[in-house]
């Protein structure tokens, strides 16, 4: 069994087989794309990214079948749903209604598994179902067919995802958060007392290695835990947990997360007793870097999968339906067929002469030479979408950075106005955190101050530190505010 697990800058591969809920993996392998021919799981160029794939087939000598693709990309939607015990066709069917809120989505396949822990044997139940449009799925079942490989099963990431969090022994019973960090995209999930709840992706805008990345991935901490909140999820979050951030980011990190909530346990992700594999010395391979991957491992029914409903198109499906409900006598259809036999073969005498004419002219160079430049602009137009797409997510994740204006300073006078003097004294942009020095004749009207400030949402959080009293008998504080995201991130997912 071999899973491939594409989103953006690395391509890893997993190799190894999967019995009795394990996974025994013999290889992880990966690849570096320097040249941007896959963004957020679209593909750019076919061709670039066709060598890269083909040069780790014949390096490491991969197998062409049982291949399994895990696609991080926008391009799915996918969501938890309860569903009454169908057949896989009639449970294609009812999905089909569950996304007709998702308009973007042209000619769509579907795929679905049920969630662990779920009673088999119970008239409703949840399952995890996935959306993607076909011709999107199509492009990676042709770009894999021309490496000889024929794919068994296409899914998104986050299938993969719960899957994988579902096997931790690391995480049973926790109400926690768990963070995957793959260069500069972000997925979180959270658990409630080891089950999976909900996610949400999020874009990193600072580069690996920088303290901002480390404190930019922390930060997203805060939103699921306002979601929780909101959604009055009376379990308390007790910890975090973290995969793909080197030693050094790491350090920071753990640090970003006490200043959030001191409270909050920190960890690394680790395998469990469920997966083994044979540590090298390569530091970048590890359980951590190649985790979604080898969630991909863990097989689901092949009749589920959203690669096993690319076979047919929708016009086919809908013949195939009529069909079924049309019973001819043997006869009349052997009546037919002679019948248009005789005229076929007639038209065919008086189209031959015909027929080479046209052969000829479609194979001159003039014709030939048409067809190519005409292949060649549909590349270009395909590559060109692709960017349009990726820069389009691009700006409204750039909308959605907190900002300090003339909003926030009102905001700030309006809460101190007959309380307490308050003064800016910074922000930090990095870390989003608006810092300003607080006094007042009462360490009363300080606490009512800092209470305004809490209640207001351009704040996702409201620290205060260092109260003293001066010579004058004022009390003075050091107040820490950091600055909610423009859009709730999380409430829209």
């Amino acid at each position: 069994m071999l899973t491939v697990y594409l989103s953006n800058k690395y391509i890893r591969i997993v190799t190894g087989d999967y019995s009795s809920g394990k996974v025994s993996v013999r290889g992880m392998y990966y690849t570096i794309d320097t040249t941007g021919c896959l963004v957020n799981g679209a593909i750019v160029d076919e061709e670039s990214l066709l060598e890269l794939l083909r040069e780790q087939w014949e390096v490491q000598n991969l197998p062409k079948k049982d291949v399994y693709l895990v696609l991080d990309s926008n391009q799915f939607t996918a969501k938890v749903v309860q569903v009454p015990v169908l057949n896989e066709k009639k449970m294609m069917e009812y999905l089909s209604r569950e996304f007709t809120d998702v308009g973007r989505i042209s000619s769509p396949v579907y795929g679905y598994f049920q969630l662990h822990g779920e009673d088999k044997k119970a008239k409703i139940r949840k399952v995890f179902a996935m959306a993607a449009p076909r011709d999107y799925a199509i492009q990676f079942v042709e770009l894999f067919a021309k490496l000889g490989v024929k794919l068994s099963g296409i899914e998104c990431a986050n299938g993969s995802m719960i899957r994988l969090l579902d096997k931790m022994e690391q995480l049973k019973g926790k109400t926690c958060i768990v963070q995957f960090v793959d260069e500069m995209n972000l997925t979180n999930a959270l658990l409630v007392e080891g089950r999976y709840e909900t996610f949400n992706k999020k874009r990193l805008f600072s580069e690996p290695g920088t303290p901002g990345y480390a404190v930019e991935t922390a930060r997203a901490v805060s939103n699921l835990i306002q979601f929780a909140k909101a959604q009055n999820i009376p379990q308390k979050i007790t910890d975090v947990y973290v995969a793909g951030l080197s030693d050094e980011d790491y350090i920071v990190y753990e640090d970003s997360i006490a200043q959030i909530n001191a409270d909050l346990g920190v960890d690394k992700l680790e395998s469990s007793k469920y997966f083994t594999y044979a540590k090298t010395n390569d530091p970048y391979i590890s359980f951590a870097n190649f985790a979604l991957a080898i969630g991909g491992m863990l097989k689901t029914d092949p009749k589920t999968n959203v690669a096993a409903q690319i076979k047919y198109t929708p016009e086919q499906i809908e013949r195939r339906k009529a069909r079924r409900k049309i019973t001819v006598p043997v006869g009349v259809i052997i009546g037919v067929l002679v019948l248009v036999s005789l005229v076929l073969l007639v038209r065919k005498i008086m189209l031959t002469n015909e027929l080479k004419a046209l052969e000829d002219f479609n194979q001159s160079a003039s014709v030939l030479e048409a067809c190519q430049e005409y292949d060649a602009a549909q590349e270009r137009m395909s590559a060109i979408s692709a960017i349009h797409t990726g820069m389009e997510s691009l700006g409204v994740e750039l909308e959605e950075y907190p900002l300090v204006d003339s909003t926030v300073e009102y905001t700030i006078v309006a809460c101190a106005e007959g309380l307490v003097s308050a003064q800016i004294s910074s922000y930090d942009s990095t870390t989003g955190i608006l810092s300003f020095n607080t006094s007042a004749g009462d360490v009363e009207q300080i606490n009512q101050f800092i209470a305004l400030l809490m209640e207001k949402e351009i704040f996702a959080s409201v620290d205060y530190t260092g109260y003293s009293q001066n010579q004058d008998g004022d009390w003075s504080v050091k107040v820490n505010c950091t600055m909610a995201p423009v859009q709730q991130e999380v409430a829209e997912e």
